[in-house]
């Protein structure tokens, strides 16, 4: 299911619909661009450092004999170095590019205007009539800042034309998001608007504050359960008198788990390298081994995590387990369970599941397949409408 979805580009936004006239810009942070923008000077001042100091070379005389000193490398020294300042140069003016473009907002009560404006080009106005779109949409993306992996959350007003589709309020944190998604809804008099795998899920301002149980015979979800669906090797199932586990295994490697497996070896190298040759005091010695040994430790921990989602009797508890022991990340009561979907990320094309309440929203399998996924929203609200 491929969405025809807006790009924004802020991860701070918020239009205030409380003061009207009002406006808000839509573009790249500038904290993001300046931080680019040096990055991205260091590595062209490194490139150009080497290039102009790397293959100086001193001939030395040791008892009248002629040492020359001689370089060997698998690259061009010249190659990578040019590589390193095009690298730069790249993030820079990337980086401009992007943050010439941008949207302006503008709201009134009855229309929206929005301004666009993209690095190249002539800029474009919109407007339309409030009634024009098709409700407050929710969605959450996730975005890679470096090594990291965040959420993205989008609340935007709805158009089946995506360049007609506006955000209303974009954070990387999820406090009070439901809230806030709820709030603009009832001040618009629109509905709320979830892509999920079954399509838009659609609630209206009536219906907003109903939990999933309430909402099971509006939405006939019994009629919708499917008692045969199985769920594949990456899922483990565990069920005790008191609690159900479900437990995600680790199937697929992100740039986190690329970055932590580099940390790891670099790691394991250099234990055996200040094992081996021993060249150093024994207070130097020890602390590389105790620090090697610490981050080792460390880079465990974050590729054998597992997510795990506890049902006990009266809540929906997400833990992450690192080998030994287990952290609790969120809980929701289950009467206090809105919703439970499966959605899509718009770009990675991956599907994950959301339970979500007034207040909290859990988000869990963002590395399963959909198939899973369908399972798991299909055993939850079994557990809590049956």
């Amino acid at each position: 299911m491929k969405q025809n979805l807006a790009q924004h580009y802020s991860l701070n936004f918020k239009l205030d619909i409380d003061k009207l006239p009002c406006k808000q810009a839509d573009r790249m942070n500038w904290r993001i661009l300046f931080s680019g923008i040096f990055l991205g000077s260091l590595l062209i001042l490194l490139g150009f450092f080497e290039l102009t100091n790397f293959f100086s070379s001193t001939d030395m005389v040791v008892e009248n004999k002629l040492i020359q000193s001689s370089y060997n490398s698998l690259l061009s020294p010249l190659i990578f170095d040019w590589v390193i300042i095009a690298l730069g140069t790249g993030i820079i003016f990337s980086l401009i590019f992007k943050q010439l473009s941008y949207k302006k907002i503008f709201f009134d009560g009855k229309y929206i205007t929005v301004i666009k404006r993209l690095a190249f080009g002539k800029k474009e106005v919109l407007r339309n009539k409030l009634s024009d779109y098709a409700g407050v949409l929710l969605r959450i993306e996730f975005v890679q800042c470096g090594f990291w992996p965040k959420n993205k959350f989008i609340v935007e007003l709805y158009h089946k034309s995506a360049q007609k589709s506006v955000p209303l309020y974009i954070s990387t944190s999820e406090k009070n998001i439901r809230k806030i998604w709820v709030d603009y809804a009832q001040k618009l008099n629109l509905p709320t608007l979830l892509f999920t795998d079954e399509g838009i899920v659609r609630r209206d301002v009536a219906d907003l504050h109903k939990s999933l149980k309430e909402m099971a015979q509006i939405w006939h979800l019994k009629e919708k359960l499917n008692p045969n669906l199985k769920h594949s090797y990456r899922i483990a199932l565990r069920e005790i008198p008191d609690k159900k586990v479900i437990k995600s295994r680790k199937i697929l490697i992100d740039a986190l788990d690329i970055f932590v497996g580099f940390l790891f070896f670099s790691f394991i190298g250099l234990l055996g390298f200040v094992t081996f040759y021993q060249m150093f005091s024994d207070h130097i010695f020890y602390g590389l081994l105790f620090f090697s040994l610490l981050f080792i430790t460390f880079c465990l921990f974050v590729f054998l995590r597992k997510d795990k989602l506890v049902v006990k009797k009266e809540k929906i508890v997400n833990t992450h387990k690192y080998l030994f022991f287990s952290t609790k990340h969120q809980e929701i009561a289950k009467n206090d369970i809105n919703g439970i979907y499966v959605t899509l990320n718009p770009v990675t094309q991956r599907y994950f599941l959301t339970i979500t309440s007034e207040e909290k929203n859990i988000i869990f399998g963002k590395k399963l397949p959909i198939n899973d996924l369908k399972w798991i929203k299909n055993y939850l609200i079994s557990d809590l409408i049956l």
